[in-house]
């Protein structure tokens, strides 16, 4: 199927790019693509759909670099700095690619329902229709979560005197009609895609996104960034709907379980990395993803990882992301399922307790291994081109890079490289890798889901405890002690704690320290947090030092791209960027 989405994407290229103008909102043209050319079968409005995909795709890719905007993560050109609202007007435009890109073609596919009445055809229209509102709305979730109150409108934009005239529509009116359009979709997709169309959203992905939706509503009404948008009543009732959408997903029918059943694998080779290498991305865990090609698509078309995770000695990589300390000291003991005592930054080898002492890292959650290199950890080489491995493993050495004995990965200023998203085997080139993106996969949606369980129950049940202790078993980690986790405050400790670990790299923390609003408790003031490295080296400014309410806001709310409100004066840009 991956070929396939791929064949299509390049198919319908005039529906991405010569069909687009460079305006405001990026919008098709409605006359370039005529119907007595186009929109004649069913496959022509499959083509159509996957340039929906395809604008989706590009809209979500490097979702990992939100994680470098987080406190766990380092990310090249990317701070938790409040600057961090001024610099998206890309991801802005993207958005509104994948918006006018799935108007047009739900516009042409309303036609084609009425053109095309028998009833296969009619089955295979509405399955398209509702993936593509699917994506839709997954798309305006985000751009809302980004800058609150954005335009919206579901139609194909007449001209530039339209797109310039828009005004901004009310994030709750925009959160009640994208739920309403899930709630349509749900019901035309099937709950478990076929072997030949992975890569298609399931009913399992859209139950899994009204939850989300629903989640991320109720923690905007309890945690409030405006205090007048307090409503824990409201709050309350989302965190319910939330819930009993995540249960949903959790059905039989829909067929997820964890990778492997969640056997932990050995600490050497835990199954948890596996997830991770391009070779598993169908696993029963992931409930959606987008897609990436590989090699002979083009560049542009395949996954980032090894550009982006990789060394110079694994595929040419640049190690313009890494974990931090703040990361590793979060790993637990396997054999109390606590925290060991934090490591100490320091460059002697054989200090007890110190980072650079490959000894302190024994024993610890299974996790740590299929993500974090350290010193003295090994990894195959990779040639420049992504096509030979090995024949030696090198050593990981901090500041120590040869490319031959040693792992060159001089880049990586926190003194931690990733194993995890790195590949071990003969591919292709850095930017052209298979790997796809994921956006949900089955912990976080249990993760989701014992999180509004835990806030309208105010505690856990017996069954959230379960659904943690799975994942943590995965990580050979034992069950959480419910003595210690038994009110609705430890227990959300608790769910913090495994999406930080089970998720990192994957571009959750950096949401979930918003919709918690949480940024203060993560950057205390007025010091903020000093980045160091496994030296010990300070590592640039301190993250937030001495940052004032208005700079807090400007991590919980973007800035609408100043050249948009230029070209649309109707724009109102948000209070705190005034």
């Amino acid at each position: 199927m991956k070929n396939k989405i791929f064949t299509l994407f390049l198919c319908v290229a005039m529906l991405g790019s010569t069909s687009c103008v460079d305006d405001l909102l990026n919008r098709p043209s409605a006359t370039e693509l005529p119907t007595t050319l186009f929109w004649n079968n069913i496959d022509d409005a499959e083509k159509a759909m996957y340039g929906v995909y395809q604008g989706t795709r590009t809209f979500f890719n490097k979702s990992y670099l939100w994680d470098g905007h987080s406190d766990i993560m380092w990310a090249r050109s990317a701070t938790p700095t409040p600057s961090v609202g001024s610099s998206y007007g890309a991801h802005w435009n993207n958005g509104w690619t994948v918006v006018n890109r799935a108007n047009y073609a739900l516009f042409h596919i309303e036609q084609m329902l009425q053109k095309f009445p028998a009833e296969n055809d009619q089955k295979q229209l509405l399955r398209i229709k509702s993936e593509i509102i699917f994506l839709r709305a997954i798309v305006y979730f985000r751009m809302i979560d980004l800058w609150k109150n954005i335009p919206y409108y579901t139609h194909i934009l007449k001209d530039n005197n339209e797109a310039y005239s828009l005004t901004q529509t009310p994030i709750s009116e925009i959160k009640d009609n994208i739920l309403k359009d899930l709630d349509y979709a749900k019901d035309y997709l099937p709950p478990i895609v076929a072997e030949g169309e992975r890569g298609r959203a399931s009913r399992a992905s859209v139950y899994g996104y009204m939850g989300k939706i629903k989640l991320y509503w109720a923690c905007w009404k309890k945690n409030p960034v405006y205090p007048e948008d307090l409503n824990l009543t409201e709050a309350e009732q989302y965190y319910k709907a939330a819930a009993i959408d995540f249960a949903e997903v959790m059905k039989p029918v829909y067929g997820r379980k964890l990778y492997k059943d969640g056997a932990p694998g050995i600490s050497i080779s835990p199954f948890y990395y596996d997830l991770f290498d391009g070779r598993n991305e169908y696993s029963e865990e992931i409930i959606f993803a987008t897609s990436n090609a590989g090699p002979n698509f083009g560049q542009g078309l395949g996954d980032t990882y090894i550009y982006d995770f990789g060394t110079r000695s694994t595929g040419a990589g640049g190690s313009n992301v890494t974990p931090n300390l703040r990361l590793v000291n979060r790993y637990q003991m396997i054999n109390t399922g606590d925290y060991a005592p934090a490591l100490i930054p320091n460059s002697n080898e054989t200090l007890s307790g110190g980072a650079c002492n490959p000894e302190s890292y024994k024993g610890r959650d299974y996790r740590l291994f299929a993500t974090v290199m350290w010193d003295g950890q090994k990894m195959l080489r990779l040639s420049d081109d992504g096509m030979k491995v090995g024949p030696d493993s090198m050593i990981f050495k901090y500041k120590q890079g040869d490319n031959v004995t040693y792992i060159n990965a001089q880049a990586a200023n926190s003194g931690y490289i990733f194993r995890k998203f790195v590949r071990q085997y003969a591919f292709g080139p850095r930017e052209e890798g298979q790997q796809d993106t994921y956006l949900m996969r089955l912990p976080d949606l249990w993760l989701m889901y014992c999180e509004a369980v835990n806030e309208y129950n105010n505690g856990p049940t017996d069954e959230c405890f379960e659904l943690i202790n799975k994942i943590r078993r995965r990580a050979a980690l034992p069950d959480l002690d419910k003595t210690k986790f038994n009110t609705r405050d430890t227990f959300f400790k608790a769910i913090e704690q495994e999406r930080i670990i089970e998720l990192i790299a994957e571009g959750h923390r950096f949401f979930d320290i918003r919709r918690w609003k949480i940024a203060e408790e993560v950057w205390p003031q007025p010091n903020g947090f000093e980045y160091v490295n496994t030296w010990g080296e300070k590592q640039g400014a301190n993250q937030f030092l001495n940052a004032t309410d208005r700079d807090f806001l400007r991590y919980y709310i973007f800035q609408i791209p100043t050249g948009e409100i230029t070209k649309n004066p109707r724009l109102q840009q948000n209070d705190c960027w005034l």
